[in-house]
């Protein structure tokens, strides 16, 4: 797929079976992933969403495995600013309905660090394309720091999920860096990051606040809270605190460095807690997945 000057990739992971016109999801990588890395990175738990055919998950790439996400300051290079991640979406959308006969007013994004940064980008500009939206280990950034072309203020379901002992993207906010390096510019907390989801979708009422049941082995300190914002006639929020969680997608298989990303959980599944938030189903049977 060409999109202005650049050639785009992106992996497609389908079940056996398929069901007429599926949701799709879209699920973006970190900085200095692939769309291949992000796959193992998170167990392979969100290809569960395509397993039984109810979903087509497509894993784009960015150029340089960098994302011109939210936020002005630059990740990895100056260049990045100059491509069009948000007409790469529109494309890839329209493509997956030609060639997967998906239902586009079932379309999911969901983005992981910088691909969270992405994902808030696209909840900004382009909304009426997206059914819901996942921001995994990503702060809103502040004001000053938010870079979009246009904000279409329509309300949008959106889940989020944050580590509170995240070393990449603190969940207290400010400058958010890759251990103390490189700063990318003031952030929302994680917490203020769903409070700002909330008050777009015109959600002012407190949370409903639920603590996960404890699954941890002998010596797992971490522990995971749930907060609901919902009103009547609102699209709604949910925000998972993993207490002494790191910047990781959860997963029953997880098994990156915990020196480097911090600790993971087995209080929580992302994919499972964002498959639930959309109402998908994660039956466990085998996938295909093809390249593009």
């Amino acid at each position: 797929m060409t999109i202005g000057r650049h050639e785009r990739t992106f992996l497609v992971a389908t079940g056996r079976k398929r069901q007429p016109r599926p949701a799709l999801v879209l699920m973006l990588h970190g900085t200095l992933q692939t769309a291949g890395g992000i796959r193992p990175f998170a167990g392979y738990s969100f290809d569960s969403c395509a397993a039984d055919g109810s979903a087509v998950v497509i894993y784009p790439d960015a150029i340089h495995r960098d994302w011109n996400g939210a936020r002005k300051a630059i990740m990895l290079r100056q260049s990045t600013k100059q491509v069009d991640d948000v007409a790469f979406i529109r494309a890839l959308i329209d493509h997956a309905v030609m060639t997967e006969g998906v239902d586009p007013s079932k379309t999911y994004v969901v983005g992981f660090s910088l691909g969270g940064q992405m994902t808030i980008r696209l909840i900004h500009e382009i909304p009426e394309l997206l059914a819901g939206a996942a921001v995994l280990s990503a702060n809103v950034p502040a004001a000053t720091n938010l870079n979009i072309s246009h904000d279409a203020r329509q309300a949008l379901p959106v889940i989020t999920i944050h580590g509170t002992a995240d070393p990449l993207a603190p969940y207290e906010g400010g400058i958010v860096g890759f251990h103390g390096h490189f700063p990318k510019g003031e952030h929302l907390s994680a917490e203020h990051s769903a409070r700002y989801f909330a008050t777009r979708n015109g959600i002012t009422s407190e949370p409903t606040i639920t603590p996960l049941p404890h699954y941890g082995a002998d010596g797992d300190s971490t522990s995971v809270v749930r907060y609901d914002y919902e009103h009547p006639g609102h699209a709604p929020v949910r925000f998972y605190a993993v207490h002494g969680g790191g910047h990781v997608l959860p997963n029953p298989r997880h098994t990156s460095a915990k020196w480097f990303w911090g600790a993971s959980t087995r209080d929580l599944c992302a994919a499972d807690a964002v498959a639930d938030f959309f109402r998908l189903s994660t039956k466990d049977t085998e996938q295909q997945g093809d390249t593009a």
